[in-house]
């Protein structure tokens, strides 16, 4: 599972790229964000946030809604993976009482007290893998496999890289490549040419040089 980045780095470079207006307003955002961070149960859905934000001065829902409100969203989405969730409203008590309850009225149907064991061990271990699935989900990246063929290994992972490949990829991260292109390395790994275009997304200089380790 790979760590997530630091909104604080999300926000150096947003801000760095924004108008003085935009960046006040991400500022404000952020400040909302990192004390939303503390509060059980979390809570980064876009309708909560923005509510939170407006009091305070910052962005409403709505802006950070709209298409411009691009940097807004991904400043929300990066401090939700740090904290280990997501930007999907959390359930409600009322919720979580609906689902514990359709359990127990499974429960209740089952007259056999071995088989209503049973059955209640197994909807114990759905709940925690659920859980555990939920978790994961909020903190990982999916990986979609289109190639072809009966292949066992589809990842970068125990796959022996030759000299040859090395020396390429070193070539690829080098400051020489870099400097000689105009492009800069920010603290999230991503890289940007000189007018602050992406050219590669966050987390590319660091991944590559986890291959290279």
């Amino acid at each position: 599972m790979a760590n997530p980045v630091d909104p604080t780095l999300v926000l150096q470079e947003l801000c760095a790229s924004a108008t003085t207006r935009t960046a006040n307003a991400l500022t404000v955002l952020n400040a909302v964000l990192e004390q939303q961070s503390k509060i059980t149960p979390l809570d980064f859905s876009m309708a909560t946030i923005g509510r939170l934000s407006k009091e305070q001065g910052g962005p409403s829902t709505q802006t950070i809604r709209n298409r411009t409100g691009k940097h807004f969203q991904q400043l929300i989405e990066a401090w939700a993976a740090y904290a280990g969730t997501t930007c999907k409203k959390p359930l409600s008590v009322r919720q979580k009482q609906l689902l514990n309850s359709n359990d127990q009225h499974i429960l209740d149907a089952i007259d056999d007290p071995v088989i209503r064991a049973v059955v209640g061990s197994l909807i114990a271990e759905r709940n925690k893998y659920r859980d555990q699935l939920n978790t994961l989900k909020a903190n990982s990246d999916l990986f979609i496999d289109r190639t072809k063929g009966d292949k066992t290994n589809t990842t970068l992972e125990n796959k022996q890289l030759v000299p040859l490949e090395v020396e390429a990829i070193k070539a690829a991260i080098s400051d020489e490549l870099f400097n000689k292109q105009g492009w800069e390395v920010m603290p999230t790994g991503q890289v940007k040419d000189a007018d602050g275009n992406e050219i590669y997304k966050r987390g590319y200089v660091h991944g590559v040089r986890k291959l290279l380790r």
